[in-house]
């Protein structure tokens, strides 16, 4: 107990006015202290029950552990309503045993005291536990809601990046690749856009570009590959595969190599029907010439040219 004396003679309060345990519903009771006191063995039963009542009034009073100074609402408090009379006997008779009055004008008892103080440094200890796991909470989803917009920035930027790249590759192959060697594309040229014959894949993937055409080498590859196809059933499946690709929502649509996801469509892709390739040559007729006497031919039956002199079917001269 703090006995430090201040001017008017009392000493300071022996709890700190901030001590507030009007939220606690209990009380810590010593049964072995009280049972011991000299309290237990006072011969008026009435001053024992006030003692014990007082101890229990105190702890919601601010400061916890503390009764005002003043009869009439210590009568109140301890159960004699309006006899201040009957009060004032009991008081006497010591119904408020071991309690002193300090330097604020109000009475403490120092083993209630004692027991509020260390309720009080729970409370305290248990609010900054609360307010500490709080704080790590509230971090804790500011980091991952950052995370998150890394995450969704880097994204989006790789995708810009790797639009950029391909749309560079597909201009640059258009320049490059036009107008060179046999291709299967209209008057000599490629199905689609040229570009490299293997543009670089990005880290992350890309979409395929929504004006995207089947580029030549691709093509060319595609007629090495499946034997019994023809140029315009090599369009047809270019189509095919834009189409699909396309229509693929998220992360489906995206692709590390674009030419590599061709093959294996290319591969996968069923037999063409007779009526896919029934009109039109594995070579254009502009560049071929009849199998008998070598003149431009101006007819072809399945794979084999022929001119209008000779027989289409037997390659002999018409009679």
């Amino acid at each position: 107990m703090n006995t430090e004396v201040e001017n008017e003679g009392f000493p300071v309060p022996l709890v700190p006015e901030e001590v507030d345990l009007r939220d606690f519903p209990f009380m810590p009771l010593d049964v072995l202290r009280l049972r011991d006191s000299e309290l237990s063995s006072v011969p008026d039963a009435e001053a024992f029950r006030c003692s014990v009542l007082s101890w229990c009034a105190s702890w919601h009073q601010t400061p916890a552990a503390s009764l005002p100074d003043d009869d009439t609402a210590l009568a109140r408090l301890l159960g004699f309503g309006r006899d201040l009379k009957g009060w004032k006997k009991v008081r006497a008779a010591d119904g408020l045993r071991g309690w002193v009055k300090c330097s604020d004008g109000r009475l403490y008892h120092p083993v209630v005291a004692e027991k509020a103080k260390e309720a009080w440094s729970a409370k305290c200890a248990q609010r900054q536990r609360t307010e500490a796991a709080r704080k790590a909470r509230e971090e804790a989803r500011q980091r991952q809601s950052l995370e998150m917009l890394q995450r969704q920035t880097a994204s989006v930027t790789d995708d810009v990046t790797s639009s950029k790249g391909q749309g560079q590759g597909q201009g640059q192959g258009q320049g490059q690749g036009q107008g060179q060697g046999q291709g299967i594309g209209e008057e000599g040229g490629s199905v689609g856009t040229s570009s490299p014959d293997k543009p670089a894949p990005t880290t992350r993937g890309a979409r395929m570009q929504s004006d995207w055409r089947l580029p030549k080498g691709w093509g060319d590859w595609a007629l090495t590959e499946r034997k019994n196809w023809n140029p315009d059933y090599v369009r047809k499946v270019g189509d095919k595969f834009r189409d699909h690709w396309l229509a693929q929502p998220g992360q489906k649509g995206v692709k590390l190599d674009w030419e590599a996801t061709w093959r294996n469509w290319v591969r996968n892709e069923g037999d063409p029907s007779p009526a896919d390739v029934s009109n039109s040559a594995r070579i254009p007729l502009a560049q071929s010439v009849c199998e008998c006497c070598g003149s431009p031919a101006s007819k072809q039956i399945g794979r084999r040219n022929f001119c209008t002199e000779h027989d289409q079917y037997s390659g002999k001269v018409a009679a």
